[in-house]
């Protein structure tokens, strides 16, 4: 899982910087159009400072994904530590929550078609807490791994969607369509049919 990355004040600032000005950009330019010069005069750092702290442009993003979902685990692993999990209502609703929080985040990995960043990170939320919730793993290894990838992809489609159309729906309203879903197409795929004869 994320760990929280232990890094020095200034780099945490120049990254910062960095990711708003790639964001300011992004606001009147495509993705694919922002050059790394533009980014670093909007920044207002030098280019030997980006390239300490970045390969390349998608990394800006990739380490603020990484962060947020760093920051979730921990306050994930620290509100269980101290309640006893029912259901995964709660797991849903506080990362719906977080992204929520994090507008500026999940637009900038949408305008950069950066989306797998997503799905990859919901997907590493889910194994982790897997055994805690998820009991279809233990039954059929192979179908639990199907099943948490869609369960991810699923997630991540939802949330880019509801962003998209201007976040309307609350974080809880959002969870309550998301475990609907699911639960809709397992009555429609296991639950007992009636024969054709």
């Amino acid at each position: 899982m994320y760990e929280k990355e232990k890094v020095d004040v200034r780099v945490k600032y120049t990254r910062e910087w960095t990711f708003e000005a790639l964001s300011k950009l992004l606001e009147y330019s495509e993705y694919s159009d922002i050059k790394i010069t533009e980014i670093i005069n909007k920044a207002g750092i030098s280019r030997a400072t980006f390239y300490r702290n970045f390969g390349s442009k998608d990394d800006i993003i990739k380490i603020k994904v990484k962060n947020m979902i760093a920051d979730f685990h921990q306050d994930m692993l620290i509100y269980y530590k101290k309640n006893e999990p029912i259901d995964e209502i709660v797991l849903i609703q506080a990362f719906f929550e977080k992204v929520y929080q994090e507008e500026k985040v999940i637009d900038s990995v949408i305008k950069s078609n950066l989306e797998y960043l997503m799905v990859d990170s919901i997907l590493q939320i889910i194994i982790f807490f897997k055994d805690t919730f998820y009991s279809f793993v233990k039954a059929n290894k192979r179908i639990g791994e199907f099943t948490m990838e869609m369960a991810a992809s699923s997630a991540w489609i939802l949330l880019s969607r509801w962003h998209k159309a201007g976040r309307i729906e609350t974080t809880s309203e959002l969870s309550r369509i998301y475990l609907s879903a699911f639960e809709t197409i397992y009555r429609a795929l296991f639950e007992e049919r009636p024969q054709h004869g």
